[in-house]
């Protein structure tokens, strides 16, 4: 179970509020705003309209962040129809708001996550949206490995960009200069001079 502020619950325990979720989805470079509120609703100059949605499978890290989880949201309009299918929506960024109004003071906006979206699934009446955290890819790992000798594979191809007289290359960082070739290298020569060294975090010298 989440712990929450001894001070937010103390808040709570003596105020009359109204609590309310928002989701904002941005794609193709256009912002749409859902709330589950029965009104529409301004938070920041943005205007979140009525829609009925519900989170579930939310799923967290150690440290209470939310990682992953889906936002089921209706659809008996074809909104998401003409928004996802035929579109690559993967990828694009996704806000979760907590909306709290406290008696008759302005509502208090916090965004409980910041993610994008994985995954959808739709029929004629709603849409199933599965969003990952950013910080999900921390955990994926990379195809290629990187060392100190070029990793372009093709002499004289794209990546590479030489375009000289030069028939050989041993992908070393000297024959790049001897080339004149140099900003295209595609290795990373700085890494023996790190192996085997403690690397700490930070501003004071602690692993």
């Amino acid at each position: 179970m989440r712990s929450i502020d001894a001070d937010i619950l103390a808040e709570l325990a003596r105020t009359q509020y109204t609590e309310f979720k928002a989701v904002k989805f941005s794609i193709g470079g256009s912002d749409y705003c859902y709330t589950d509120a029965d009104v529409p609703i301004v938070i920041d100059g943005t205007r979140y309209e009525p829609r009925g949605f519900k989170l579930s499978n939310l799923s967290y890290s150690q440290a209470n962040i939310v990682t992953r989880g889906n936002i089921e949201m209706e659809n008996l309009d074809d909104v998401f129809s003409s928004l996802f299918v035929g579109s690559t929506v993967q990828g694009s960024t996704v806000e979760i708001h907590s909306i709290i109004y406290f008696d008759s003071d302005p509502p208090d906006s916090t965004i409980v996550f910041e993610g994008t979206i994985d995954d959808w699934s739709l029929d004629e009446e709603r849409v199933t949206i599965t969003v990952a955290s950013v910080l999900q890819r921390w955990s994926q790992r990379t195809i290629n490995n990187y060392g100190p000798s070029c990793r372009w594979k093709v002499f004289k191809g794209t990546e590479c960009g030489y375009t000289g007289g030069a028939t050989t290359c041993d992908r070393s960082y000297q024959r790049c200069v001897d080339l004149g070739n140099q900003d295209n290298f595609g290795g990373f020569r700085w890494l023996p001079s790190i192996q085997d060294k403690p690397i700490w975090w930070g501003q004071k010298p602690a692993i």
